[in-house]
């Protein structure tokens, strides 16, 4: 072999050594892009462009056979794919997912504390397993978001942005971010009391005026044929519904195992049943164990009492967490946030969960700094879980029924009592953990 050809493979494994996320990145996206361009149903192009083009049409896009359960800025948003052939259509939509899921684990793994994970081959090897197993707890969510072609990726890096922006001390830009997630699923309105509790009280009042003001903006537009604005349509259609006395909660236009929040999860043990046969698996219903105001009852009760624990772990009500020693109580708070608006929603389907990748930075980095046994276990139960909740490794029959026991549930909440333990150690200054280090913070930040 020439001195040239070992200088340059040299060279190469170098580099591979110093930049070993770029490179395995960079080979799953090419699998992914392959994989992406060559699926045949896109949700995005049948949903939300199709959406699009009957708002532009003056048409309802909120009729059934379409599928559009959303509030009216996501089909707003689609508008300039109209103009798009059909693959330049699907290569521009594969690289707004490819941009934000970047943002998505950057961001996370900044605000979890995570320092630099490449351009040295002398990168700490515990930092680089702990941005390994954070993204172990959300991966299989993302890969179901991408193979989906869903908005999901977007919006986790739209929320991840505004956590990052909220340590930053730059509350209204991250209510305007929050804002602009919120109007897009509406469960991200759960940060505006969140910012009350965290003495950020015009900040939720401005992330409620953005989340409002850009769904009124469809009706320059087009007005819908009832004469309503497009945001009374969806209210009535799909949000009034909800509170109907008969309405089972977790009733979603979608099959139920799919819906992986704590009503869907509820809402499935109570009104369905799984049958084992020895093809398949099989999800019917059955005769109601409670009535729909009887399980509405326990379920909120249930999330009050969880949302009660939370905030006695928390305390400190009105306060803002500005010191520079709190930073990773801010990541820890708003990972919290993050996975209750997954457990609390009305519908939260497994491409919802891709934002568990942030509470996973911060559940790993934790444990692999403390070397505590209880931390270690969560997060391995927290992995496994995110693994199993896969077809692939399952099989058809399995995932089924892992679906309908709620596996996506399970783990968010085992995620959730990991992050609160290491809340409360963090909070109460135990000498023997070191959690989730605040980020560095930028010259700028630090004038300030």
């Amino acid at each position: 072999m020439s001195t040239s050809a070992l200088s340059w493979r040299r060279k190469s494994w170098s580099w591979l050594k110093a930049h070993p996320f770029t490179a395995l990145g960079s080979v799953l996206l090419v699998v992914v892009a392959v994989s992406f361009c060559r699926r045949q149903d896109s949700e995005w192009e049948q949903v939300y462009v199709r959406a699009a083009a009957h708002l532009w049409q003056g048409e309802d896009m909120y009729r059934l056979q379409n599928g559009y359960l959303y509030p009216p800025f996501m089909a707003m948003t689609a508008l300039p794919f109209l103009a798009l052939p059909s693959p330049l259509l699907r290569f521009v939509w594969l690289f707004v997912n490819a941009a934000c899921l970047l943002a998505l684990l950057r961001w996370g793994w900044r605000l979890a504390g995570g320092g630099r994970l490449e351009g040295s081959q002398d990168s700490p090897i515990r930092e680089r397993l702990a941005a390994l197993l954070g993204c172990l707890c959300g991966i299989s969510y993302i890969e179901n978001c991408l193979a989906h072609q869903q908005t999901d990726i977007v919006i986790a890096a739209m929320l991840t942005g505004g956590c990052l922006l909220l340590w930053r001390g730059r509350p209204l830009l991250a209510a305007g971010m929050l804002g602009l997630a919120a109007a897009c699923k509406c469960t991200a309105l759960l940060w505006a009391p969140y910012l009350v509790w965290r003495g950020r009280p015009l900040a939720a009042v401005w992330l409620l005026v953005v989340a409002v003001a850009v769904n009124l903006l469809p009706d320059l537009v087009s007005t819908p044929p009832a004469g309503r604005s497009w945001f009374e349509e969806y209210t009535c259609r799909f949000l009034k519904p909800l509170t109907a006395s008969d309405h089972y909660i977790g009733t979603w236009a979608s099959d139920p195992i799919y819906n992986q929040s704590f009503t869907g999860l509820a809402q499935r043990y109570c009104t369905t049943q799984w049958t084992w046969a020895a093809n398949n698996c099989t999800i019917g219903p059955r005769s109601p164990l409670l009535r729909p105001l009887t399980l509405r009852v326990c379920v909120y009760g249930v999330e009050l009492s969880l949302l009660a624990a939370i905030l006695w772990i928390c305390r400190r009500p009105f306060r803002t967490l500005i010191d520079n020693s709190e930073g990773s109580l801010q990541a820890l708070e708003c990972s919290m946030v993050l996975m209750l608006m997954l457990l609390l929603s009305p519908m939260s389907s497994k491409a919802h969960f891709g934002t568990l990748v942030v509470p996973g930075f911060c559940l790993a980095r934790a444990a692999l700094s403390s070397r505590s046994r209880l931390f270690m276990g969560i997060l391995a139960g927290t992995v496994l879980l995110g693994l199993l909740a896969n077809k692939d490794p399952l099989g058809e029959k399995l995932y089924t029924l892992s679906l309908w026991y709620g596996v996506v549930t399970w783990q968010t909440l085992l995620l959730l009592g990991g992050c609160l333990l290491i809340y409360r150690q963090q909070r109460v200054g135990a000498s023997t953990l070191v959690p989730c280090p605040a980020p560095t913070q930028s010259p700028m930040h630090q004038a300030a």
